[in-house]
């Protein structure tokens, strides 16, 4: 990988070194390769530019911080849209143009004649920018691309701070949008995913019109003008459903929401004043029971794997059965579910009807997967206080099961108060109940890419599908890969699901099935990791062993910050490390929040600490200085020789490293685990980390423990 310089004061014959920029980006972009990064120093770039600047598949413009570089101008480029169904062209006025899987990171975009940022094909990647002020959009989604644009600020453009239309998809996640006519725009055919944005004092926050479908979560559209939600004809927005609350917020003076489409809104589980609603809306009440009220915020994060698999050649791992299609029961004879029926009815936790039958294909309610948890896991301890539901009386039948059930952390009841004993339990349901009853870990969101209809898995259930799926839990008949996780479960899948529970637990032997789904290993296949990028040899074998994984865009963002949440979950998930001090509660994590257990686990073991104030800040990044601490830290590493401070003297930003961490930043050095890209002398300790520096530095650190083979790379600081 190429990384060119450019900076206002270089010039164009210049190499394009750090010493020696370029002083146009359209020149360094013209010499970029796939994989390469056009490095932009401070300043404003307008004069002598070529607009609009095309940034070509696979290369990435970065700045060092979005507020000191500008690009600012604009021209004319022909880009492919979809209207009405026909592949048409369009030309619109452009600063920047982005091709398949190109990038732009911390730089501030402002074009005065027409629109920011545009991209119309592939998987483009804008991160930490500035969209600002240009006199049509920030940014302009169209033609099939599926962007990701996360962490940026769209503020004061005069029509729409992002529009996307066409076919667009993509994910738009934890943006700012800010003093623009149209917050978001969404046309014709787009039906992105829209998540945890910050909206505030836009005209109108988001306006949904033609055949849209967007999924909205988590956002809030405040101190809207007029509207923060508006739809126009045929639009179909996903604002939330029962089964996947949308926890959005929609401020309006005049409208909180607006419908003028042809089909009603159906709301769930969004803040809205219904005096401020115009329009056709079906509101619904929460589903969910109580225990999984609160989303999983898991993707997008690096999760730990699962700690509590058997290793397969432990003597305390019951050996494997030969599955067999008899059955005592005459309506199971040669039916799929035979072994695991037979199994929990040979242990007496499963019976049959007088009849001789067994009914394997009639719904399970609430109240008999309380009875046979009960049953099931009657060891299991209390772990918090029993609720009266006024719709289970005393002498119910499954009264004390449902007791059990819910004092174990398995079943709850609804925000209503009730429980619903005589409800269809979902197959979504039952994997998030035995998950949370028996806490078994967490689990990796891209487990669940083996699913044909994984986007039907509720928002609040991802976490708990992927611990279900990896700890082969979920038995899936016909197709093991069509997971159907909101129809109701049947006598013969929770018989299934509860066997594969109690093997999970080391109390059953496992029993051979086609229909159980096997979680693929994830492969480092990312739309954004070249086999060209400075880090990937170390990126890849920690994806292939599960210590890391990427997002479920495809792509690995390995020059994207790393957060100290992040950073928490890859430590316990590559040490497994031992507590050696006592726990402390974070006032900012709580405990649903998606690496809590982890963060908790690399503080007791003395890899990360909090702040004075009894926070964490989770999602804040880690800086390299931090993150190398962490490893000395936390692995208890020692220099091999002194003196210390020599090992530094090769750094020629040696003065930037604090005094408290010139011991512990020698070790490191001395031990091989700093990695400086692009340049191997300069340490930037203060700088961001970036998730390719802290998978280099932990790959080194295993490396240490001789747990994986040694990587030579011409970024690794080596002391001569």
């Amino acid at each position: 990988m190429s990384v060119l310089y450019v900076s206002p004061t270089g010039q164009d014959t210049h190499e394009g070194t750090a010493q020696f920029p370029f002083k146009t980006i359209t020149h360094a972009l013209r010499q970029a390769r796939p994989g390469g990064i056009v490095q932009l120093a401070s300043g404003t770039y307008q004069a002598g530019e070529q607009f609009p600047l095309v940034v070509p598949a696979g290369v990435t413009v970065a700045g060092s911080q979005a507020q000191s570089v500008t690009i600012q101008g604009g021209g004319s480029y022909r880009a492919d849209s979809d209207a009405a169904g026909a592949q048409a062209t369009v030309t619109a006025n452009a600063a920047v143009v982005l091709g398949d899987r190109a990038q732009v990171r911390e730089v501030t975009i402002t074009n005065p004649q027409g629109t920011g940022l545009l991209t119309s094909t592939g998987a483009a990647l804008i991160v930490n920018s500035r969209l600002f002020r240009c006199q049509q959009h920030g940014a302009l989604i169209n033609g099939h691309a599926h962007p990701f644009l996360s962490k940026n600020e769209f503020i004061e453009n005069k029509a729409t701070g992002l529009l996307m239309d066409g076919q667009a998809k993509g994910e738009v996640r934890n943006n700012r949008f800010e003093r623009n006519a149209y917050g978001i725009s969404l046309t014709q055919s787009a039906s992105p995913l829209i998540i945890r944005n910050q909206l505030s004092d836009n005209r109108y926050a988001i306006v949904a019109a033609d055949q849209v479908r967007p999924v909205l979560r988590q956002n809030k559209a405040s101190n809207s003008e007029e509207v923060a939600l508006w739809t126009q004809d045929r639009a179909q927005p996903d604002i939330g459903h029962p089964q996947d609350l949308g926890y959005n917020q929609f401020d309006g003076q005049t409208h909180d929401i607006r419908n003028d489409a042809v089909r009603p809104i159906v709301t769930a589980g969004n803040q809205l004043n219904p005096i401020r609603v115009q329009g056709r809306i079906t509101y619904l009440a929460s589903e969910i029971p109580d225990e999984a009220a609160i989303p999983a915020v898991l993707l997008g994060n690096v999760e730990p794997r699962p700690t509590a698999n058997p290793s397969p050649t432990s003597p305390f791992t019951p050996k494997a059965t030969t599955p067999s299609l008899e059955s005592r029961f005459n309506d199971l004879v040669g039916h799929w579910s035979a072994p695991f029926v037979e199994a929990l009815a040979e242990k007496n936790l499963v019976k049959g009807f007088l009849d001789g039958t067994f009914l394997p294909d009639t719904q399970v309610t609430r109240a008999q997967f309380a009875a046979l948890v009960a049953a099931a896991f009657s060891e299991a301890k209390s772990r918090r206080s029993i609720s009266r539901f006024p719709d289970v009386s005393a002498t119910f039948w499954a009264a004390q099961a449902i007791r059990f059930a819910q004092s174990r952390g398995f079943i709850s009841g609804f925000p209503d108060g009730s429980f619903r004993p005589n409800a269809p339990l979902t197959r979504v349901q039952a994997m998030v109940a035995l998950v949370n009853g028996l806490d078994i870990g967490s689990g990796r969101s891209d487990s669940l890419l083996i699913y044909r209809d994984r986007d039907q898995v509720p928002s609040y259930a991802i976490e708990s599908v992927a611990v279900a799926t990896d700890r082969q839990m979920v038995i899936s008949y016909p197709d093991p890969y069509t997971l159907r996780p909101l129809e109701p479960i049947t006598r013969a899948e929770t018989t299934a699901l509860v066997h594969q529970a109690l093997v999970a637990a080391d109390r059953l032997p496992h029993i051979a099935s086609p229909f159980i789904p096997k979680a693929a290993i994830a492969t480092p296949n990312f739309t954004d990791l070249s086999r060209q990028h400075w880090a990937a040899d170390f990126i890849e074998p920690l994806v292939e062993k599960r210590l890391l994984s990427g997002f479920r865009d495809g792509s690995f963002r390995p020059d994207a910050p790393m957060t100290r949440a992040q950073f928490a979950a890859v430590l316990v998930s590559a040490f497994n490390p031992a507590p050696k001090r006592s726990a402390l509660v974070f006032r900012d994590v709580p405990d649903d929040f998606w690496a809590a257990s982890a963060i908790q686990k690399a503080y007791r073991a003395r890899f990360i600490s909090g702040f004075p104030d009894l926070t964490f800040d989770p999602n804040f990044p880690l800086t390299k200085l931090q993150a190398l601490l962490a490893l000395v830290s936390g692995l208890a590493l020692r220099s091999i020789s002194p003196p210390e401070v020599q090992s530094l003297s090769g750094y020629r930003d040696q003065s930037d490293i604090p005094n408290y961490a010139v011991s512990a930043l020698a070790t490191a050095t001395q031990l091989g685990l700093v990695f400086n890209h692009p340049q191997v002398d300069e340490l930037r300790p203060n700088r961001t980390a970036t998730r390719a520096e802290v998978s280099a530095m932990v790959y080194q650190a295993l490396v240490l423990d001789k747990a994986v083979p040694a990587v030579t790379s011409p970024y690794q600081v080596i002391l001569s």
